[in-house]
């Protein structure tokens, strides 16, 4: 497998092994609005039983296991920079992200362990970065999404090293050496 597939691989399966008991919900729905619930913090319970905790996975095309809140929310987070990327490639202003991917800090990972103080300090990088991204325009932006995926690397160097390719890949085309 190259190692390319291997990270798409890592980035489609996650990196816990937790296994689903009865599925309920769609991998591919978009979660919640943060604008749906309050801002979300390292002290908001998680609910037990909720799509996508433990025991309770969300179905998935892509990983038999099943998907955690956080693993659906990742993968909605990845297709959005990836079309902002797009957008702002073409001359176009990238819609806002940030309530879209506010729940990053009050989602159910696949290794409820994960939710530390590490984790919540990258994630509210990751959610000022987004805000930044969502207040720019023209080449501030462009800049602005590159910001955020650096985020999602630091996030990920010290978590699930895996899907880092893949992020790397959301970066805008770097301009050919002389």
């Amino acid at each position: 497998m190259s190692a390319r597939a291997l990270a798409l691989t890592t980035l489609v399966l996650g990196c816990g092994s937790a296994k689903p008991t009865s599925p309920t919900a769609p991998e591919a729905a978009t979660p919640a609005p943060a604008s749906a619930v309050a801002e979300c913090t390292l002290e908001t319970p998680l609910v037990p039983g909720v799509p996508g905790s433990p025991g309770n996975l969300l179905p998935s095309d892509i990983n038999p296991n099943g998907a955690s809140e956080l693993a659906a929310l990742m993968r909605v987070m990845q297709k959005d920079l990836a079309e902002a990327r797009d957008t702002l490639g073409a001359g176009g202003t990238a819609r806002p992200l940030r309530a879209a991917h506010a729940r990053l800090r009050c989602a159910w990972p696949t290794d409820p362990n994960d939710r530390n103080p590490t984790y919540d300090a990258f994630s509210q990088a990751y959610l000022a970065a987004v805000s930044s991204l969502d207040a720019a325009s023209g080449d501030e932006a462009r800049a602005a999404h590159d910001r955020v995926l650096d985020t999602c690397v630091a996030c990920h160097q010290d978590t699930c090293q895996g899907p880092i390719p893949a992020i790397e890949a959301l970066r805008f085309p770097r301009p050919a050496s002389p």
